[in-house]
């Protein structure tokens, strides 16, 4: 495969909008079309970037003329739309996670290999300057091997209210946590316990706080923070952090105020610099190098940063998460 790679969207809430205007601006791709059901947001975006639209993901994987798909709908739909871009002969970015359930994931993996396509997951935190560099002082023995590690992930209440429940902050949040702690472990989990507490999202059926202790097979021990019940105050937008120990040394993540503050009449700003910020018109950061990767990849035929077992082995741990919070006890994987 050579020249531009011809994509569609499918999914175009916030995170397929982006990936729409993206792909619209990337030397490498082409927007050939976009799906959504809402026929209103399809056409606004179609005439935003001058390309086709559809009601009806279908249409759009019957054109010939598209060589790839960014599969941006909500986690509990990606089974179908991935299952038949793969029989339509299409490449696969998967938004995270890749499934609800190992079960989802091990069906969208084998009709990719069956199809013979190729399929990412986009996990953007591997596209992140920050977490990428701890991973390479790990990969190169800086910090030796790890003790310990702890990621946390906060958000405002606003974040789990707006999705009225529909799903867990483990996938919608915290598996990108998931995925960089086995990342930096590198290591299976063996053993995961669990618990979580709902005051302020009780409303809405959804977690307050989850908090998570793995035991991993090389010895290291990981803990999670997860939580999306802070105050709804716009300053607190992202509040995270990541934490290796080793046998030589240690490495930090601390992002809240990312060098940049805006001070209004009212409120506080620390916008973010780096997943999608629009500069000069376009927008960069790590979302745009995980679209990019994910296209020059897949034209060259090299392997992608995000191997599909490493996403599919993230669902497993949290479904091993949710069934310790169940039962009350660790649970072995």
């Amino acid at each position: 495969m050579s020249g531009k790679l011809n994509m569609g969207v499918i999914g175009l809430g916030l995170i397929g909008g982006l990936h729409a205007r993206i792909i619209s601006e990337l030397p490498h791709t082409e927007l050939v079309a976009v799906a959504d059901i809402n026929e209103e947001a399809a056409k606004k975006t179609a005439q935003s970037y001058n390309c086709d639209f559809y009601t009806d993901y279908n249409e759009l994987l019957a054109r010939k003329d598209i060589d790839a798909v960014s599969i941006c709908v909500p986690e509990e739909y990606h089974v179908a739309p991935a299952v038949e871009a793969a029989k339509t002969g299409k490449h696969i970015l998967m938004e995270k996670p890749i499934a609800k359930t190992c079960k989802e994931a091990m069906e969208i993996k084998k009709a990719a290999e069956d199809a013979g396509v190729r399929l990412m997951v986009a996990h953007v935190l591997r596209f992140d300057p920050r977490y990428q560099q701890l991973y390479k002082s790990i990969e190169v023995g800086q910090i030796g091997e790890p003790v310990h590690l702890y990621l946390k992930r906060t958000n405002p209440a606003a974040s789990a209210k707006r999705l009225k429940g529909r799903v867990s902050i483990f996938y919608f949040l915290g598996v990108h946590d998931v995925d960089l702690m086995l990342w930096y472990a590198g290591s299976k989990v063996k053993r995961v316990y669990a618990q979580k507490v709902s005051k302020v999202n009780a409303d809405i059926n959804s977690e307050d706080t989850i908090m998570a202790i793995f035991n991993f097979e090389n010895g290291a021990i990981g803990c999670l923070e997860l939580c999306w019940a802070l105050p709804n105050n716009t300053a607190l937008g992202i509040v995270t952090s990541a934490e290796v120990v080793g046998t030589k040394g240690a490495g930090y993540v601390e992002i809240c105020d990312q060098g940049l503050t805006i001070y209004t009449e009212n409120n506080v700003f620390y916008p973010d610099t780096l997943h999608w910020p629009e500069i000069n018109g376009k927008i960069c950061g790590n979302l745009r190098d995980e679209i990019s990767h994910f296209a020059e990849a897949t034209l060259k035929g090299t392997p992608y940063v995000v191997p599909t077992d490493s996403a599919i082995k993230a669902v497993e741990v949290i479904e091993a998460c949710f069934k310790s919070i169940e039962t009350g006890l660790p649970v072995d994987m």
